[in-house]
């Protein structure tokens, strides 16, 4: 029952990766730690979201902004580093909640404050390696980076082909580090091959659905899906 329900989260979180190239792992994480524990619930959605991301680098990386995924990726890399030693100072409940709280805050904003605010540069680089940080404690930097790919990624397709290339390279790396560590289970590796054909029809209808929506629509579900992806963690 377990691995079937966790094939359904991976169905409908990956839906909504297809889409908009980042929200995947960031939904499906709080749902899949209950199910599973963080120690499965980490590398075994590592996993799954490495291969719905070369999916979708497959199919629009025409539309990739090399400059700006140069950019992210580096920054974010510094980020990873002092997330990853983060988690291992702090227990997990306390770094959860004050991430869920944050993220809640990102989501309203974006729902209900529609006036644009000037932010420097020097700030935006300071979100992405606070992306980074939290990506590196639990592979859901997404809702930070979103601050940032919004401002200089306003076009949809470009935004979502650049992000996904951004997880390749972080989440590969942190891939490597967990079989160093022997996190990778055959028992993770079991449930990767099962959740393989579902992650594969998702992406599929995923994209199905991201062309048809307007770009408003487009970042309103991105903000939905941050304020949903909160709570659940706040709770």
């Amino acid at each position: 029952m377990k691995t079937f329900i966790f094939l359904v989260i991976v169905l409908l979180t990956n839906i909504i990766q297809g889409i908009t190239g980042f929200a995947g792992t960031v939904l499906a994480m709080p749902f899949s730690i209950l199910l599973l524990g963080i120690d499965v619930a980490k590398p075994l959605l590592n996993i799954v979201t490495l291969v719905a991301c070369i999916l979708i680098v497959f199919e629009s990386y025409k539309d990739i902004v090399w400059q700006e995924f140069f950019k992210m990726t580096l920054i974010m890399l510094v980020g990873v580093f002092v997330g990853e030693y983060i988690y291992t100072l702090f227990p997990v409940d306390i770094l959860l909640t004050i991430y869920a709280v944050f993220i809640i805050a990102i989501a309203l904003k974006g729902i209900f404050v529609k006036k644009e605010y000037e932010v420097s540069d020097a700030i935006l680089i300071g979100i992405i390696i606070l992306s980074g940080i939290v990506h590196g404690m639990f592979l859901s930097g997404g809702p930070l980076l979103i601050i940032y790919a919004v401002k200089k990624l306003p076009n949809k397709g470009e935004f979502r082909a650049t992000l996904a290339p951004v997880w390749i390279v972080l989440n590969t790396y942190l891939l490597i580090k967990q079989f160093i560590g022997g996190l990778i289970t055959p028992n993770i590796m079991t449930l990767s091959l099962f959740a393989l054909p579902v992650l594969i029809v998702a992406i599929i209808i995923g994209k199905k659905l991201y062309y048809k929506m307007s770009q408003k629509a487009f970042l309103m579900l991105s903000y939905i899906l941050l304020l949903i992806s909160g709570i659940s963690l706040l709770i």
